[in-house]
């Protein structure tokens, strides 16, 4: 999931080729959880279009930083919310665990950012 939520990250920030978080976020999915053959093919078109939609966010001039952010996150709820619908419950679970410890981990890491730009000031 790390890498799922680090490259929608970076792609919103406009650092990544968006069919490449596509193809990312698939195979983290499917690591997580396991998805049938059916489910990858329900879970490709809710990707494609949450990429889209980040791209166009990143692109929308008429938004300010917090704005985008903003819309990032209402993006990212959308998200889980489609993905969740076609899970099963033992799957939802193993996902949202795998998404929490993610949290941890990027928390920890912007921590450790911000406490390694202190020491350098």
């Amino acid at each position: 999931m790390i890498a799922a939520t680090m490259a929608t990250t970076t792609m919103a920030a406009g650092k990544v080729d968006p069919e490449a978080v596509k193809k990312g976020m698939l195979t983290a999915l499917n690591n997580q959880v396991a998805l049938s053959a059916d489910q990858q093919d329900k879970a490709k078109p809710i990707i494609d279009k949450h990429v889209a939609d980040l791209e166009a966010v990143k692109n929308d001039a008429t938004l300010d930083k917090a704005g985008k952010r903003a819309k990032v996150v209402e993006l990212r709820q959308q998200y889980v919310s489609d993905i969740n619908g076609i899970l099963t419950p033992d799957q939802q679970k193993k996902w949202a665990a795998s998404r929490e410890a993610n949290k941890a981990k990027v928390k920890a890491r912007v921590k450790e950012k911000k406490a390694a730009q202190r020491a350098t000031q």
